[in-house]
């Protein structure tokens, strides 16, 4: 593909200042764009419209996540050049797998995230929150951020997994240099470095659980490995690497995103304060809103498909917005007004949809409404300490996410 002109900025700190305006616009006038993406020079087809966004999300004939199904192995050679080979140990998980690999290994960790499973570790997650919250009660302010968004999930998904607590905090850093992009040579050695870090910890940890094994989940996987089933070293690990940054960077995304609306919206925050049995419906609508999931990761076009009017050639990279087309109002009456007490027609597609649909999403959910329940329950008081204009996102392309909220309360 020849080069194209970027028309649209989709990484700047101004992009995170006006997100939607941005997204409306190339709804209206460029639903199906092609211009460079993070890199500067790497084409990419964006998608913002609902029905599109969920036409591609459905169909994986014509949309894989796997680029061997579609580049030669020269262009294979090309796409990961600059990147260490140990990424194979993060990176062979069924996010980046279609058809059977990709059921097969989804098949291995569905049973620990269904809706009544994950309804069992209420209590464990509420248990949590209150404590989060008893550290900083007395304190009057905090960055909810840092101590209560975060904290929350990576414990749960850490203890759902087995994660000694001691070893917890030095997760972050490792997922925020696999979720972050990087160009320059130096910094590709840095990530490449903390990545080695990660999987030399995770096959440590793995040999552990073989002499060792307890009720958690990485026992379990690493028992299906040593049976011969289907997990090899790199799976097993890619496995558990998406599971730990899967597992908590949605749900800090989603408490603070989440908690930020409410701030900005205190008529509807003092509505579900009254009335606490609101709350599920109210996540699916502040998933809608402000989703912590701005875009999909990366499909291939199979074959060359037209849409829109536009021809996307075999071998493309295909990115749909997820934000954007949460805020359609081809599908959306009154797309950027907050409503919790909505009951939406279209649903959204905050999670995704189709086979690679968040399979989290059950847990997500349960973290986010006890979160919100508990902030509006023990801190009533809650207020932004921070003009809402100054709060500074993450520079990451995939999640829609708060680099802090600092908050006070009486």
């Amino acid at each position: 593909m020849a080069s194209v002109e970027r028309k649209y900025d989709l990484y700047s700190d101004r992009f995170r200042a006006d997100t939607y305006a941005i997204f409306a616009e190339m709804r209206e006038r460029d639903p199906v764009l092609c211009q460079p993406g993070i890199d500067g020079e790497t084409p990419i087809w964006f998608v913002t419209r609902y029905d599109d966004v969920v036409a591609v999300l459905l169909d994986d004939e014509r949309f894989v996540r796997d680029p061997r199904l579609v580049l030669s192995a020269e262009e294979m050679s090309e796409l990961n050049a600059s990147l260490p080979d140990l990424l194979a140990f993060i990176n062979n998980n069924m996010l980046n797998n279609d058809g059977d690999d990709h059921r097969r290994l989804r098949r291995l960790v569905t049973k620990a995230f269904t809706p009544r499973m994950v309804e069992r570790l209420r209590p464990r997650v509420q248990e949590i929150a209150d404590e989060l919250i008893d550290r900083v009660e007395a304190r009057g302010e905090m960055d909810l951020v840092e101590e209560f968004a975060f904290p929350l999930p990576i414990t749960v998904i850490a203890e759902l997994l087995g994660v000694p607590p001691a070893d917890r905090g030095r997760f972050r850093e490792w997922s925020n240099a696999i979720v972050t992009p990087v160009f320059a040579a130096e910094d590709v050695a840095a990530f490449a470095e903390l990545i080695q870090r990660f999987v030399d910890y995770l096959l440590a940890l793995f040999e552990e659980r073989r002499r060792l094994p307890g009720e958690d989940l990485i026992s379990a996987l690493v028992a299906v490995e040593d049976g011969g089933d289907t997990l090899d070293e790199s799976e097993l690990s890619s496995m558990v690497a998406l599971l730990i940054v899967a597992g908590h960077e949605t749900t800090v995304s989603l408490i603070g995103n989440a908690t930020l609306a409410l701030l900005r919206h205190p008529e509807q925050r003092a509505e579900l304060s009254r009335r606490p049995e609101l709350l599920p419906r109210a996540i699916e609508e502040l998933v809608r809103f402000d989703g912590p999931v701005e875009r999909a990761l990366n499909r291939w076009a199979a074959t060359d498909v037209e849409l829109r009017g536009q021809t996307i050639r075999r071998g493309s990279s295909v990115i749909v917005v997820l934000g954007a087309a949460d805020r359609d109002a081809e599908r959306f009456a009154d797309p950027d007004t907050l409503d919790v007490l909505a009951e939406r027609e279209a649903k959204h597609v905050g999670f995704g949809r189709g086979s690679h649909y968040c399979l989290g999403a059950p847990l997500a959910r349960l973290e986010a409404e006890v979160a919100l329940g508990t902030l509006l329950r023990r801190l009533p008081g809650l207020r932004l300490a921070a003009p809402a204009e100054t709060l500074v996102w993450r520079a990451v392309p995939l999640f829609r996410s708060l680099a802090a909220l600092p908050v006070a309360w009486n």
